[in-house]
């Protein structure tokens, strides 16, 4: 499956993030501590002859340790929340959380412009999900360890666990700034890729929760039963949706934007632009469409999303999402570790950068989370009201 290009996501926790292929970061710590002509690890290289002689325990240093924390502290130090080095142990969860099938508690993780750990999606039918875990929520503490100062990588460490296992977390939620602790038993988690639903039979709710290697295929059967119902009226959720892969949004995208037309662009760091258009033929490009979108909609869910709105296919019901317009690709390693580096950035179709700022939707509908056990979903309700006006 690393035929693929260009994966994006966030690093859940258990690590899914789906992005690949070259980067190359200096071939091994021997070049970082003996390159006499690089002043820049002069230093490196008088630690190292420090720790080696004179260091209590020296015989307990590694060159596998060595060469992971020299290779750590200069990724580090780009202070890229979305570029990092994995060991093997990390690329093994990374890619066991690919082919849909993982242990944790199921949410995906993140940094915020302050630095700070937090929630970005509870997957759907998780343990993250079934315990109460939002979108947004800031995550102080990992069984009672602070995560002030945390990399992300080490939070998604100390929340993976073995299923059956408890992990404790405490978060900041919402503006009033409410503490809240939050017990979840991990479990296995088996990651969704799509849901239909035939409201009042006449519209179409597609779920969405994620674009990996099958989604466009489950979106085709999706669309063959619609098809096949008559029905005209689609709802695309995309609310809770972490993103994936890119191929993935394009084909899903090329049933509703016209063959040809662009679905998003790839800025380089020396502003050139890499395009992917439409497909397909639009075979439902005439079809009423809304589109549902919230804070945990990243990546390839806010491309799907921009692009639709940008080509004037749907409304966008919900809230602002997310903002994670970057592009990574990761380089694998002789010895199983791997390198996530970012190398562009994304384009709507008109041109507009999703990163940070996210999408806003054209009708907003804020969910009310202050209130224990309300299942009225007034988001899917006003779409629903949108179509039936129609």
């Amino acid at each position: 499956m690393f035929n693929k290009k260009n994966l994006f996501i966030i690093l859940p926790i258990i690590l899914v993030a789906f992005f690949y292929s070259g980067f190359y970061v200096g071939s091994n710590l021997d070049y970082l501590v003996s390159n006499p002509t690089n002043p820049e690890f002069k230093k490196l290289k008088q630690v190292h002859k420090e720790l080696t002689q004179n260091y209590l325990r020296n015989n307990e240093i590694t060159f596998e340790k060595a060469e992971y924390g020299a290779i750590k502290g200069l990724v580090e130090s780009i202070d890229d929340p979305y570029t990092y080095f994995m060991e093997p142990s990390e690329t093994k969860d990374f890619l066991d959380s690919i082919n849909g099938s993982f242990e944790g508690i199921g949410a995906e993780v993140g940094l915020n412009e302050n630095k700070q750990i937090i929630v970005i999606t509870p997957l759907e039918g998780t343990p993250a999900k079934k315990s109460g875990l939002l979108p947004q929520d800031i995550i102080t503490t990992i069984n009672e360890i602070s995560t002030t100062g945390m990399s992300l990588e080490k939070a998604v460490s100390l929340i993976k666990g073995k299923k059956g296992t408890v992990v404790t977390l405490a978060v900041i939620r919402g503006e009033k700034k409410e503490l809240i602790k939050i017990p979840i038993t991990r479990g296995l988690i088996t990651i969704p890729v799509l849901e239909l639903n035939i409201i009042k039979n006449s519209i179409a709710h597609i779920r969405l929760f994620n674009f990996n290697e099958n989604a466009s295929e489950e979106f085709n059967k999706a669309v063959q039963q619609i098809l096949s119902l008559g029905i005209d009226k689609i709802i695309l959720d995309l609310r809770y949706n972490p993103g994936g892969i890119l191929q993935e949004a394009v084909e899903i995208g090329s049933w509703f934007i016209e063959e040809g037309k662009i679905i998003a662009s790839e800025e380089h760091a020396d502003k050139t632009l890499t395009s992917y258009t439409s497909l397909g033929s639009g075979q439902l490009a005439n079809s009423d469409l809304v589109v549902l979108i919230n804070k945990g909609s990243a990546s390839a869910s806010e491309i799907l999303a921009g692009a639709l709105f940008d080509h004037k296919k749907a409304p966008l019901v919900g809230e602002t999402t997310f903002g994670k317009g970057t592009v990574q690709i990761l380089k694998s390693f002789d010895d199983g570790s791997t390198l996530r580096v970012t190398v562009s950035k994304w384009l709507l179709p008109k041109g507009i950068s999703i990163d940070e700022e996210g999408i806003k939707p054209t009708v907003l509908i804020k969910m009310d989370t202050s209130k224990e056990n309300d299942d009225k979903d007034i988001q899917l309700q006003k779409a629903i009201e949108i179509l039936e006006k129609r």
